[in-house]
């Protein structure tokens, strides 16, 4: 019984904070770089595939993946770019 008049009493201070007003803010779009969103190139297998050959297409394969990996930090880069302007506009 202590409890619910606890809760009555706290519930009564919290409805004197009903009054907020939501205010939008405008923020600018950012477009994302053509080379971020461009497809990466993926490389030819030869056929037949020799030893030497899939030496060649291992590195190739890398090489394409750390473009996707770079990519995607830069993608993070700008959306944390994004964020901190969006925060900034909300502070002022």
């Amino acid at each position: 019984m202590m409890i619910a008049l606890h809760a009555l009493c706290l519930m009564s201070l919290l409805t004197g904070c009903g009054s907020t007003r939501t205010v939008y803010v405008q923020v600018p779009t950012i477009p994302l770089p053509a080379n971020l969103l461009a497809e990466t190139p993926q490389p030819v297998i030869p056929n037949p595939l020799t030893y030497g050959d899939s030496l060649s297409l291992n590195v190739s394969l890398l090489s394409a993946l750390g473009l996707c990996n770079r990519d995607k930090s830069d993608l993070r880069r700008l959306g944390e770019q994004k964020y901190n302007l969006h925060l900034n506009n909300n502070i002022h």
